[in-house]
This record gives C-alpha cells, sequence and structure tokens, in this order.
C-alpha cells in the first residue's frame, strides 16, 4: 500500500512538472513595446496572445487532467469512491504545479524588466494565468476519465469462472 501512495504521489509530480514545461514550450507570451515616453505598449495580436497563454494551459489540463483520471483509475480502482476526491485532489496539486512550474520558466519579474528597458525595447510579458479558476479544469478532466472507466467497467460482460 504505501508503495502505492509512493508511485501515485510521484506520478503526480511528474504529470505536473511535465505540464509546467509543455505550457512554457507552447504558451508565447505577448512582448511590450517600451515608448519614448517609457510607456509599455501592446498589440491587439499581443492582447491575443495573453488570451491564447490561458487557452494553451485549459488545452493542456484537459489532456493530462484525462491522463491522470486514467493514472487514477489504473492505481486505485480497488479502493472505491474516494477514487474520486483522491484523483480530484490530485489533479488539483497537479494543476497548481504545472502553473508554479511554467510561470518559474519565465519569463517573469514583468516590472522590473519593464522599468529596466529602454525606448524601443520589447518586453515579454510574464507567463501567467489570468483567471485562478483554471485549475479546476484538471479535476474536472480526471473526474470524467473515472467516470468513464467506471461506466466501461460496468458495461463490460464479466466472464464466469466455473
Amino acid at each position: 500500500m504505501r508503495r502505492s501512495v509512493v508511485v501515485y504521489v510521484a506520478g503526480l509530480l511528474a504529470i505536473g512538472l511535465t505540464a509546467g514545461l509543455l505550457w512554457h514550450l507552447l504558451a508565447s507570451p505577448p512582448n511590450y513595446t517600451i515608448g519614448d515616453d517609457k510607456g509599455a505598449i501592446i498589440t491587439e495580436r499581443g492582447l491575443t496572445q495573453i488570451i491564447a497563454m490561458d487557452i494553451w494551459y485549459v488545452v493542456i489540463g484537459i489532456v493530462f487532467g484525462l491522463m491522470l483520471g486514467g493514472f487514477s483509475w489504473g492505481m486505485l480502482r480497488r479502493i472505491g469512491w474516494p477514487i474520486v476526491l483522491i484523483a480530484a485532489a490530485g489533479a488539483l496539486l497537479a494543476a497548481w504545479l504545472a502553473w508554479q512550474f511554467g510561470h518559474l520558466l519565465g519569463p517573469r519579474d514583468f516590472a522590473t524588466r519593464v522599468g529596466q528597458a529602454n525606448p524601443g525595447d520589447r518586453v515579454p510579458m510574464d507567463l501567467d494565468l489570468h483567471s485562478a479558476a483554471l485549475i479546476f479544469i484538471w479535476p474536472l478532466a480526471a473526474s470524467i476519465a473515472i467516470l468513464l472507466a467506471a461506466l466501461w467497467g460496468a458495461l463490460r460482460p464479466h466472464r464466469q469462472i466455473d
């Protein structure tokens, strides 16, 4: 039992870190251009990139949440209904870890970089979520995977042992 818990937690950490790295690689923060008056200017395309950072996090969260639900089902299905609570909590932990790891990989410290920039410089925005509620996509996806796995198991014909 102890080994299963260690493997499960290690899996959560690996999923969270991998998702954070993937988010860092796929989401490209927009650049602000520093004007002559030291004001930061962003284009309309840059505004769409702000939303795209969140969308990439959601897409990654759906995929990794489904994988985490399948992983939870494979590891913990014998414990019954508490698997949903454990998987949701684990998915929330992995989502938070992905968010923080992606942010840590950068860029970050936007205000400091803008303050040090010269007119004409392009300063990328921080890689960050713009709505913390987006982390709840992960437990939702994990729960859906568990629901589908449980439904599949219930609908499969059971073999009779003679």
